[in-house]
């Protein structure tokens, strides 16, 4: 017997922070519109990767797209950082390594000055998620969901075109450490693979 859903239950709830304040272009989507695999991939706070690698049986890995630092061309009140502020600018695509599947496509403004060493170290050599990272020993972060939706973008960097179709379930999230602001992260998660 299937219990029924109750439309009134939104697990994201008091998660973000901004959903008021999301881009335009991202088109509100309800819990019950997800599938029980996009409501985990919306509501999780640990490390993405790990998860998918479990949800999927196979190792996921992180393919760097594109890394480079920058000045911030204008304030991000989300970063608490003013413009001339310099930034690493991330952008990362999460693969299947046997089948080959998108799972996620991630870009990260990050303000290195404000990392420790040992993170600054690890997320310039390449290689993992920002969420592995975050596990170093001794460096305690806290996640904090800023807003979600559906997002339909025109174009996509041609690594991810090649692999998926431009629909997206996306979130976009801030860590701190210390009370102070380090990164935004936004995760777009195929639509197709609801799971």
């Amino acid at each position: 017997m299937t219990t029924p859903v109750d439309p009134a239950f939104d697990p994201a709830r008091g998660l973000f922070v901004g959903q008021e304040q999301r881009p335009a272009h991202l088109a509100v989507v309800r819990p019950d519109e997800l599938s029980p695999l996009q409501r985990a991939l919306l509501v999780i706070d640990g490390t993405v990767t790990t998860f998918l690698s479990a949800w999927a049986l196979e190792p996921v890995v992180v393919q760097p797209l594109h890394q480079r630092a920058l000045l911030l061309p204008s304030a991000e009140g989300w970063l608490d950082a003013p413009a001339g502020t310099k930034v690493l600018e991330r952008s990362v695509l999460l693969i299947g390594a046997r089948s080959q599947t998108l799972f996620a496509f991630a870009e990260s403004v990050i303000c290195t000055d404000r990392l420790p060493l040992a993170l600054r170290d690890g997320l310039l050599s390449g290689g993992l998620s920002l969420g592995q990272l975050l596990l170093l020993p001794g460096f305690e972060s806290r996640r904090e969901g800023l807003w979600y939706g559906r997002e339909q973008p025109g174009t996509l960097p041609p690594a991810a075109a090649a692999l998926t179709a431009p629909d997206f379930l996306t979130r976009t999230y801030r860590v701190s450490a210390a009370s102070r602001p380090l990164m935004l992260i936004t995760e777009r998660f195929p639509w197709k693979l609801r799971g």
